[in-house]
């Protein structure tokens, strides 16, 4: 098997940025069902469809091939799957998480949603950014992403659930979302490519969003 990226666990990783309002959506799962098919043929194994909810890809024909060849999962589904290549449409924190943990030691090509921007995500993970074939780059600078890895270590595991480790996101970060140099976005986004959890990200970026 190829190396595996050692923080998301992918084979590779690819995705369709939500850049352009005038962009159908069956043009952007197009590209991303494309790739995962070439990815499946590659690690011999079916591909997966993973949505928010069933009806999510209903009348796009790309995505329900895939639905009907190697199943479709949602967090709500009750059928287990076995890991595979994964194509993750529109999906929010707990869709991704569910799609990561499917893809796991196999492929993922994502449709981003503007409700859920995934950019640190895909540079974390080194996508491919399917509408121009280049490898996702990071927008935040060094020292961001240095306090970004500080917060996940010493919170990261437990979500930020405790008040010392919330505490110490807000030492880290808040700083640099004043300065407008991160948003609450981008560091979810980020933090789920370091392994932690949906809950987890959705909680930093609710309390990332208090600060004033």
């Amino acid at each position: 098997m190829a190396e595996l990226h050692p923080t998301t666990y992918l084979q590779a990783a690819a995705w369709v940025p939500d850049d352009d309002p005038e962009r159908p959506w069956s043009e952007a799962a197009d590209l991303a069902a494309e790739w995962v098919w070439e990815r499946s043929a590659a690690e011999n194994v079916q591909p997966l469809l993973v949505t928010n909810t069933f009806q999510n890809a209903i009348g796009i024909e790309s995505l329900g091939k895939v639905a009907r060849v190697g199943g479709q999962a949602t967090p709500q589904g009750k059928q287990r799957f076995e890991h595979g290549p994964v194509v993750a449409y529109v999906p929010n924190e707990r869709t991704l998480k569910l799609a990561l943990d499917l893809a796991r030691g196999y492929s993922l090509a994502v449709v981003e949603t503007a409700s859920f921007p995934i950019a640190e995500w895909a540079a974390s993970a080194g996508a491919i950014n399917l509408l121009d074939g280049t490898t996702s780059s990071s927008a935040l600078s060094d020292d961001v992403s240095a306090d970004l890895d500080h917060a996940v270590f010493f919170g990261g595991n437990n979500g930020w659930t405790g008040s010392h480790e919330k505490q110490n996101a807000r030492t880290y970060l808040s700083g640099h979302v004043r300065s407008g140099r991160l948003n609450p976005e981008q560091a979810a986004s980020y933090v789920m490519a370091q392994g932690v959890s949906d809950k987890g990200a959705k909680r930093l970026r609710e309390l990332l969003k208090k600060v004033r």
